[in-house]
């Protein structure tokens, strides 16, 4: 029997809630926490595990979960539509600030282009957060919140992106058409921004698209020749796949079913870390694996104890919903 194995990037979804962030680091990231991320809650910082405990992998969970809900299957044509606008819309923008930098009048036909792709980037960016957020199945709230998280690392928000893009494309086309550029939002820090520290700024899209893909296997065949390793392995991708096809009913469960899902979601997170681990200490764990997701991580401006509390504030932010049910 051939056993499934799984890079940390089998799916074509795998970079889903990165995407869905896109709009953040592509127009206007703001200065990222010099503290790095904040637990939201009681969770533990991830920072503080000893060099010698961390994996150096990513394991098969969170938006690396090979397993894929029937909605979040249905989800991926639109997250594929909205990252399909990148390319031509980030070369244009670029276009437009160089020449801005430069002292130069960017071409009109040019800045208004730019103005209506940003206005309809913004519009596709929140109708497709939405539909996340208001989705009954689990792994696609998933992934709209950890879209939350990310950005609150970057101490800014869906509604603070969608705000100050729609300013920046009411100022092309004022600048299009020679009039007055209008007020920011209230709630923008435009010192802070012309003051970014691009070292700490979010990966942009085209770090997005260049970031080289995992596509190693985590471990060898032959790791899976005892009994006890290969029954062990198949139990737990049965179970993780039972729980994502259990999750399509998330949004239907009370207050106390959710909060036992996601008992379970974290149950399923520590067997794998733990069957991860174990190949670690054995020196079992695929050298190009590690060398791939570390430089996987580190094109998006993140480490392994980044996404590690990222996913933990994301589910954290899961429970605080449901407990708001009451």
């Amino acid at each position: 029997m051939r056993l499934p194995q799984f890079a940390a990037a089998t799916s074509t979804t795998t970079l889903a809630y990165l995407l869905i962030c896109a709009p953040a680091s592509a127009f206007a990231p703001v200065p990222r926490h010099t503290t790095g991320l904040s637990p939201i809650g009681n969770n533990a910082d991830e920072r503080d595990v000893p060099r010698s405990m961390r994996l150096h992998a990513l394991t098969p969970t969170g938006p690396f979960c090979p397993f894929r809900s029937s909605a979040s299957v249905e989800m991926e044509p639109k997250m594929n539509q909205l990252n399909s606008m990148a390319p031509d819309f980030t070369s244009d923008l670029n276009k437009v600030q160089m020449e801005m930098q430069m002292g130069q009048m960017p071409d009109k036909d040019l800045l208004i282009k730019v103005s209506t792709g940003m206005k309809d980037a913004v519009e596709s960016w929140e109708t497709l957060c939405a539909r996340l957020r208001l989705s009954e199945d689990f792994q696609t709230r998933e992934y709209g919140k950890l879209t939350q998280a990310h950005l609150a690392t970057y101490n800014t928000s869906i509604e603070k992106i969608a705000s100050m893009m729609n300013w920046q494309a009411d100022c092309m086309k004022a600048m299009a058409d020679g009039s007055q550029p209008p007020m920011p939002p209230a709630d923008m820090d435009l010192e802070q921004l012309m003051n970014q520290d691009k070292s700490s700024a979010p990966p942009n899209l085209n770090a997005m698209q260049a970031a080289e893909a995992i596509t190693a296997a985590p471990f060898s065949p032959s790791s899976f020749e005892t009994d006890t390793v290969r029954e062990e392995y198949m139990k737990l991708v049965e179970d993780h796949a039972a729980l994502i096809k259990f999750g399509g009913k998330y949004g239907t469960f009370d207050r106390l079913g959710k909060v036992a899902f996601l008992d379970q979601v974290d149950q399923i997170q520590e067997r794998w870390d733990g069957f991860y681990f174990r190949f670690k200490l054995m020196g079992a764990l695929n050298d190009d694996f590690k060398i791939q997701c570390d430089r996987f991580l580190k094109s998006m401006n993140m480490e392994e104890d980044d996404y590690r509390t990222m996913l933990k504030q994301s589910h954290q932010l899961m429970r605080e919903e449901a407990e708001r049910e009451r």
